[in-house]
């Protein structure tokens, strides 16, 4: 394995590895060690080393990384969908049951023999955001919570190793989350936390309910006072008319960040339209004052957005990552660096953006 890092990073045979990549060297064929090397070796080499398989098109002055190599594109999709080992954890994975309704199996790591726990079915027509769970080690297991989100703003809850509210139970948020942010676990504050369609309200939901009063709350975000405020401002009204999603997601420290994902509409042929990423906006939050803070630093930090719970990690957890920089997954796969505002779409060889409707994109974060 080393000895193979080492020669994909020589430039001198750099371009003939990634011509032949998906033929020859299946360096990441499953559950690799370190599966963020090769997203990094490709960001790195295709702009000095570039061939007909794999370039950068900016020919609209953007930066997109084209991956025509099928088995290539299908590797670079599978390294950045198996994210890292976990342990510790409760996971949780999508089947469709005999009946067509919509079932969630938690799945643990933490014996030799992962443990699996079949969650109460959902309906067949609902569509899952994203799914959260209260991992963490000061929590007992019986009072664990699943919280699923849904499009829209539907909220659903449920003990499932509780006696009492093992069922699902319906929250009425009134509209109050916004349809398309995502749902996170804080172990700091002990709640689910989200934020409002307009994304000026912090939404969230304690994590001790009585199945007769489940009550949501709201508090208002603001930026600091800040001379820079009015410039804040300011670039974030370029991005007004653009769709958006909000992912709030925890250091390891506590704090919490807002991360405001946009996109915008691209006609691929004719009469036919998808979203590409457009961009993103990382806010530091004080979760309880409501402070917001702007920034383009987050340090060794790396944040991870896609249809499961937004989080971070250390850079240097893992070789390969960039520090300061987000990854992202569904329907656009890419990576953004804060620092510079750049961001690198993943194209295939048919020219449309990389992208997959498999769930969960990321495993849920350690806990600890």
């Amino acid at each position: 394995m080393s000895q193979l890092i080492n020669r994909l990073l020589k430039p001198s045979v750099c371009k003939n590895v990634i011509r032949s990549h998906s033929k020859q060297v299946r360096m990441f064929s499953s559950k690799p060690t370190y599966p963020y090397l090769l997203i990094d070796h490709l960001l790195k080499t295709t702009e000095h080393c570039s061939n007909d398989q794999v370039y950068y098109d900016d020919k609209y002055y953007e930066k997109n990384l084209v991956i025509k190599d099928q088995g290539l594109a299908e590797e670079v999709r599978e390294v950045m969908t198996v994210g890292f080992s976990h342990k510790d954890d409760w996971r949780v994975h999508l089947e469709k049951s005999e009946d067509s309704s919509t079932s969630l199996m938690m799945v643990s790591n933490t014996s030799f023999v992962p443990v699996k726990h079949q969650l109460p079915p959902l309906s067949s027509n609902c569509r899952i955001q994203n799914v959260a769970i209260s991992n963490s080690v000061d929590i007992k297991k019986e009072d664990l919570v699943v919280a699923v989100k849904f499009f829209g703003s539907d909220v659903s809850l449920c003990k499932p190793f509780s006696d009492s509210s093992s069922e699902w139970i319906n929250i009425n948020t009134s509209g109050s989350v916004h349809p398309f942010s995502s749902l996170t676990y804080s172990k700091k504050n002990k709640k689910f936390l989200s934020v409002s369609p307009s994304g000026t309200y912090l939404w969230y939901l304690d994590l001790h309910f009585d199945e007769d009063d489940v009550e949501p709350y709201s508090s208002y975000l603001y930026f600091r006072e800040d001379p820079l405020l009015r410039l804040y401002k300011m670039d974030l009204e370029d991005y007004i008319w653009r769709f958006r999603t909000d992912h709030l997601a925890e250091l390891p420290s506590g704090e919490h960040f807002l991360v405001k994902w946009f996109f915008k509409d691209v006609m691929m042929n004719v009469g036919k339209i998808t979203q590409k990423t457009d961009g993103f906006k990382v806010f530091r939050v004080d979760t309880i004052c409501g402070h917001l803070t702007n920034t383009q630093d987050i340090g060794d930090l790396c944040i991870f957005l896609g249809h499961g719970e937004a989080y971070c990690v250390p850079a240097s957890s893992s070789p390969g990552l960039r520090p300061n920089s987000i990854y992202y997954v569904g329907c656009n796969f890419g990576v953004h660096d804060i620092a510079t505002d750049t961001t690198t779409n993943f194209y295939t060889h048919s020219n449309v953006p990389l992208r997959s409707t498999e769930f969960p994109y990321w495993p849920l974060p350690l806990s600890g």
